[in-house]
């Protein structure tokens, strides 16, 4: 522009007006050739996507180590996920003000478990209620049940059959129950199980579901790949689907709070 005006300005000149090095401004980059994906590995992370649909990198990466049995850099699944365009489109998190919940995880099992319920969609039986029970250390569901209602009494069952299957007798090792304010946690079935075992009860403040976050986010994990997957017909096949998902989640998903081991893992190394 300032040639067509007459006013002849060098590339050295205008280097020193913008205070660029003239090597700067005669650089031209090399065209660098995409690295080539390994198809072998492709195949993999397309086969372990296909059986979890719903896993992110982090854990798809966890299992891509698992199955080679080798050291995989992250970045590698990463660039064939973009380059394949399997990548999980991630939710905008919001800015609001959280209240700051109590502390769910303890060291040993057994020393507090979260109970809270969801319902499920279930064909001709329709909503059905689920009740379950997670330990706060290892993340086991110890405890739960499908039931057409949402009574006391199928809660009183669930935490039962907890304390059965961890041979938790009265006079054992404090062990605290966390749940909300429903009515179906202060009954008095309920409630008669819990003190028949000398277990302590503590409600969360109202209004607060992140302070039972454990048991919130085993739900959100069950209904994203499990439940929204799948339109059943009834209650008997739910059952038979959840507690084969179930089966998966203790013995095969890795859990990132535990170190990307599954709960089965996590209690075995903290029995070892």
């Amino acid at each position: 522009m300032m040639r067509q005006e007459g006013k002849p300005v060098s590339i050295a000149q205008l280097c020193r007006w913008f205070g660029m090095p003239r090597s700067t401004f005669y650089y031209r980059g090399e065209w660098r050739r995409g690295r080539e994906l390994d198809r072998g590995l492709v195949e993999l992370v397309g086969r372990l996507i296909a059986a979890n649909p719903d896993y992110g990198l982090r854990r798809l990466t966890v299992l891509v180590r698992r199955e080679l049995r080798e050291a995989v850099n992250r970045k590698r699944i990463h660039r064939i996920l973009k380059a394949n365009g399997w990548q999980i489109r991630q939710r905008p998190r919001g800015q609001r003000p959280r209240v700051q919940g109590w502390v769910s995880r303890v060291e040993r099992p057994n020393v507090r478990w979260a109970i809270d319920a969801t319902h499920v969609f279930c064909g001709q039986d329709g909503w059905c209620h689920l009740t379950a029970i997670i330990d706060c250390c290892d993340r086991t569901i110890v405890g739960w049940r499908l039931s057409r209602s949402g009574v006391a009494r199928i809660a009183a069952a669930a935490l039962e059959d907890a304390l059965r299957d961890r041979r938790i007798e009265y006079g054992h090792a404090p062990l605290t129950l966390r749940s909300d304010n429903g009515l179906v946690f202060g009954a008095k079935v309920f409630v008669k199980v819990v003190r028949r075992y000398d277990l302590g009860q503590e409600y969360i403040t109202p209004y607060s579901p992140e302070q039972n976050g454990m048991i919130e986010r085993f739900f959100r994990s069950l209904k994203e790949e499990c439940l929204w997957h799948h339109r059943f017909k009834n209650r008997d096949e739910a059952f038979l689907v959840i507690a084969a998902w179930l089966a998966k989640y203790h013995t095969e998903r890795p859990h990132s709070a535990l170190g990307y081991l599954t709960p089965r893992e996590f209690a075995e190394r903290l029995a070892a």
